[in-house]
């Protein structure tokens, strides 16, 4: 039977696209356990490098200028679209096609 981590950090590679509190974000997952965070704006874009793991439904993540881990859990809903859940609030992206 295959480890639900495994299978959910291999869902996360790629770039996904979305709104967080009203501003746009897009995110990329690496393979090697980097994650960039872009919050997208009309005049520019802010971009946090950050390390991310899997643990079952929840993504770890460490920004190393600031450590510390955030836990958020997440998962697919029937349209594919990835939900973030943090602090309450529930936050759709869709993945770039490729």
């Amino acid at each position: 039977m295959p480890d639900a981590s495994n299978t959910n950090r291999a869902k996360l590679i790629g770039k996904w696209f979305g709104r967080v509190s009203g501003e746009a974000v897009g995110l990329e997952f690496l393979e090697d356990g980097r994650l960039a965070y872009a919050i997208l704006t009309e005049n520019s874009t802010q971009i946090m490098r950050m390390t991310y793991r899997v643990d079952g439904a929840v993504l770890v993540t460490d920004q190393p200028s600031h450590p510390r881990e955030e836990r958020t859990r997440f998962w697919w809903d029937e349209s594919g679209a990835l939900v973030l859940e943090f602090g309450g609030e529930q936050s759709r992206f869709t993945r770039q096609s490729r």
